[in-house]
């Protein structure tokens, strides 16, 4: 079991496994691992650990400022990944509860089960479907439950349906949900037809792309905003990155990537708010420290 050490051991871990402090005071170095936890911080430190020593030792001539520098760049990316969220996400849950409110109505018809997949009965369990038939059950069951969830929600724009007797309408139930059962509400939807304009107002080539999309700008969302290590990440999917995104790439973009992420994230900002300002921002800053920049393209973790 770890025991509890302060943080000046802390310090002289780091300075143990080769970090040089140089200009940088012990205090002022320990004063930034009180303030960012030392495992946290340890996320970053990898990155500069020796491959070829086994005892996580740094690389020669590794500084202390190389590692708040990557910290700091990475928090800043952080801030802007959620700025753009801000942008995209409220867009996307308003267009899509526009366009599939018109379908279910103002009721809680959007409870209704045969609204969502799977469309056939239970096959039989050597079935090679089998395995999908039950992935989507368990999805549908989960967004029901997340959807019926929402009038015990405490916003007043929802009790003020609950308390007159009313169903709450999806546009409204549409802003309390997560992002992530929004995203499998949206790939739990039989018809999936009804996202189409959805995709086409934000110059996606078709629904699947937009499903992956949403699924890729939640996984970065949800990084960013619990203050996850961005940098130097690999990502389990693939982003999708259609034209929009290829359009303002500045190098190669592997889809595993937090730079296949955060140009796909760009993208749609600039596509709602038709200007580049927030492309250009985001970039500049992802490039802003010559060679970080390979944290963001090609991550080693």
């Amino acid at each position: 079991m770890k025991e509890w050490v302060d943080v000046n051991t802390q310090v002289q871990r780091h300075v143990n496994r080769g970090l040089d402090l140089g200009h940088v005071a012990p205090g002022r170095f320990a004063m930034f691992l009180y303030s960012s936890n030392y495992y946290r911080v340890s996320g970053y430190a990898r990155c500069f650990y020796d491959p070829a020593d086994s005892t996580d030792r740094y690389r020669e001539g590794t500084t202390a400022i190389d590692l708040m520098e990557v910290y700091d760049l990475d928090r800043a990316v952080r801030n802007a990944i959620l700025d753009g969220v801000s942008v995209v996400e409220p867009t996307l849950r308003s267009r899509v509860a526009y366009h599939l409110a018109k379908v279910v109505g103002g009721g809680d018809a959007y409870l209704d089960e045969s609204l969502y997949l799977p469309e056939a009965t239970r096959p039989d369990p050597t079935d090679p479907g089998f395995s999908r038939w039950q992935k989507q059950v368990k999805n549908r069951a989960t967004v029901l439950g997340d959807l019926s969830a929402v009038q015990e929600r405490d916003e007043i724009f929802i009790q003020h349906h609950v308390s007159n007797g009313e169903p709450v309408p999806f546009w409204a139930a549409v802003e309390v949900i997560s992002m992530g059962t929004f995203s499998r509400l949206l790939r739990a939807l039989r018809d999936k037809s009804v996202l189409e304009p959805v995709a086409k107002s934000v110059k996606i080539d078709d629904v699947p792309k937009l499903l992956q999309a949403v699924q890729n700008i939640t996984f970065l969302r949800n990084i960013a905003a619990h203050h996850g290590r961005v940098w130097n990440r690999r990502f389990d999917g693939n982003v999708t990155l259609p034209e929009i995104a290829l359009n303002i790439k500045r190098a190669y973009l592997h889809p595993q990537t937090p730079a296949a992420g955060i140009t796909l994230l760009a993208s749609l900002v600039d596509q709602i708010e038709g200007s580049v300002d927030y492309s250009k921002f985001l970039l500049d800053l992802v490039h802003s420290i010559p060679g970080l920049e390979v944290g963001y393209y090609h991550p080693t973790l």
